[in-house]
């Protein structure tokens, strides 16, 4: 053997030698998900023995679902592009699949690098997407079963775990968020993402992040009127803690400050014991004591009320508290008998001399307090899909005996809806442009709604994720000024196991899960109001620039806009527009 042989041999004995400690050198542990199986049969023949061993991965389509039981139908891209503003969070995702089980499953990423700057490792975080029951849409709004017939599998809980262990035959997405430095260099970037496993030789795949000169405003800034309704009952009750206890508080942080981050407006405060009757698996109870005494007057213990607004506002929701319900669901007016020594009721609707007499010492009393506390000008009285007539006798009850302003979702109604400072209407009954008009030169603030009765575009499990950020550029396009959502964490009895619930769609009642954990949704949602943010800002400089090339570009734009209508989902999807939305931003 010649001189040059022998070097090569070693060069050759050394590379194995050094490939085999990197493949077995691990410092994480795995975890397994307590994950249900599908209640469904898989829909066709699954060839697991042709996939190729260890490890598989490419990256894929943030605006899917990979189920845990198939392989993905997916094409090789190793490749992954991405372009973003300073300060904005970008999502991307994974799908990794093996007919061989792989332990200790990890990401790795390098730093971001360009010729001009880095960004750390850190800004890009990873999740192990979990997969929960959900069901179908069936009608909507109503009582439901849980039949096993409508029962699957879908993908949308994220897990912020370093490692897992997936089963054999088996598919897994792992879901990236990326934070882009405010302070980042513009320009682009390049990251490695390795893909490894016990015993597996590593894959590589490659992250290209460009980063415009453009900085988004901290979501604490965005202009967005995010209103997503709050339940600390539910917190107490899926984190097993004493309500209102310092526990409790600590408890709900996590989540609370989760909503704060993408963008929220509104503190969600209960005034009265079940304004929505028992409609979530946890009622709300009321944050303010009603006290009738024995002398026949009213006495309000204001206390929890004031915890809760200060808490949220120091996780940084400050700017509206809306107050439910001046008319509770099923008319019950609830109070401590003073007399009796017990808490009681009594039935009373919007035009009776009781109703009346419940609430006017409360609005006066209640509007000083405000003022005591500076939170007067940020605090209305709410209501929700209620009649008419009711509404309107409420309104006139309010604008008598304290002059707040008034939160309503319900459907626009000329001569009443005036008088709603911040007025949510469903998404398919948007106002006409003139309306919208004087309602934003009176300060006024319109946003629209979906719940249980809108098929598309909506919020459920099951949704496609691309209708989350749809809904913000509907919004846009429709001239609202935000989006309301009933539920954020009015969590099931096993939320990161079944979904359902028995009266509406499966996810309807919450977007996160217990942990906290975030979800697909969730983060859809979040990047959908981002592009809100972004193509007002675009607007407000062309429209100022008043030069030809701009006002062609707000063409463009309008031209792009014109395309989020509710009625073009059911043959097109939601992602063919939010595509068109996203290469306009990036053009």
């Amino acid at each position: 053997m010649n001189k040059n042989s022998f070097a090569l041999l070693i060069f050759t004995v050394m590379l194995a030698i050094t490939s085999c400690v990197n493949t077995e050198k691990h410092h994480v542990q795995g975890v397994r998900f307590d994950e249900p199986e599908d209640p469904q049969p898989i829909v066709s023949e699954q060839n697991w023995n042709a996939v190729p061993g260890g490890i598989n991965v490419t990256w894929g389509n943030s605006n899917k679902r990979y189920h845990k039981e198939y392989i993905p139908q997916v094409t090789q891209n190793n490749i992954h592009f991405l372009t973003g503003w300073r300060n904005e969070r970008l999502n991307a995702q994974m799908v990794v699949w093996s007919k061989d089980s792989l332990l200790d499953l990890n990401v790795v990423i390098s730093d971001l690098e360009s010729q001009d700057g880095t960004i750390a490792a850190s800004a890009v975080k990873s999740f192990f997407v979990r997969n929960v029951i959900a069901d179908e849409f069936l009608g909507g709004c109503g009582y439901k079963t849980k039949k096993q017939e409508t029962a699957h599998l879908v993908a949308d809980c994220l897990e912020e775990v370093e490692a897992y262990n997936m089963r054999e035959q088996s598919a897994r997405g792992i879901w990236l968020t990326v934070d882009i430095p405010k302070d980042a260099v513009p320009g682009n970037y390049s990251a490695e993402v390795e893909v490894k496993a016990k015993g597996e030789n590593p894959k590589l795949l490659k992250l290209e992040l460009q980063v415009s000169n453009r900085i988004l405003p901290d979501p604490k800034d965005w202009k967005y009127q995010l209103d997503i309704w709050q339940n600390p009952f539910a917190s107490a009750r899926v984190h097993n803690v004493e309500l209102w206890s310092e526990q409790h508080w600590q408890s709900m942080k996590p989540s609370m400050k989760m909503l704060a981050d993408a963008g929220q407006k509104c503190i969600t405060a209960s005034i009265v014991h079940k304004p929505w009757g028992g409609q979530a698996l946890d009622h709300y109870e009321s944050m303010v004591k009603h006290t009738l005494k024995q002398d026949g007057s009213w006495d309000y213990d204001y206390a929890i009320f004031d915890d809760w607004v200060n808490y949220m506002m120091n996780l940084g929701i400050t700017s509206q508290i809306n107050c439910y319900s001046l008319i509770p669901w099923g008319n019950q007016l609830w109070y401590f008998d003073e007399a009796l020594g017990i808490d009681t009721f009594m039935v009373a609707a919007p035009s009776t001399v009781e109703f009346a007499e419940y609430w006017k010492p409360f609005l006066g009393d209640f509007k000083q307090h405000l003022q005591n506390k500076g939170w007067l000008d940020i605090t209305t009285i709410s209501m929700d899909e209620r009649p008419l007539e009711d509404m309107k006798a409420a309104i006139k009850l309010i604008n008598e005996h304290s002059g707040m302003k008034i939160t309503s979702a319900a459907n626009y109604a000329p001569g009443t809806s005036e008088h709603v400072y911040d007025l949510s209407v469903e998404s398919r009954h948007i106002l006409p442009d003139d309306v919208l008009a004087q309602r934003k030169a009176n300060g006024q603030k319109t946003t629209y709604y979906v719940c249980c009765s809108a098929t598309y575009p909506n919020n459920f499990t099951f949704s496609p994720p691309a209708e989350g950020v749809w809904q913000a550029w509907y919004a846009y396009a429709k001239k609202q000024d935000g989006f309301l959502r009933w539920a954020y964490n009015c969590w099931v009895e096993d939320p990161i196991q079944d979904t359902r619930f028995r009266t509406w769609p499966a996810g309807d009642t919450f977007f996160i899960y217990p942990g906290p954990k975030s979800s697909i949704r969730w983060e859809k949602l979040r990047e959908g109001i981002q592009d809100y943010e972004k193509v007002s800002l675009l607007v407000k400089e062309l429209e100022e620039a008043s030069t030809p090339e701009a006002r062609k570009k707000l063409q463009k734009i309008e031209k792009v806009l014109a395309e989020f209508e509710i009625d073009k989902i059911p043959e097109e999807g939601a992602e063919k527009a939010v595509l068109k939305g996203k290469e306009l931003l990036a053009d």
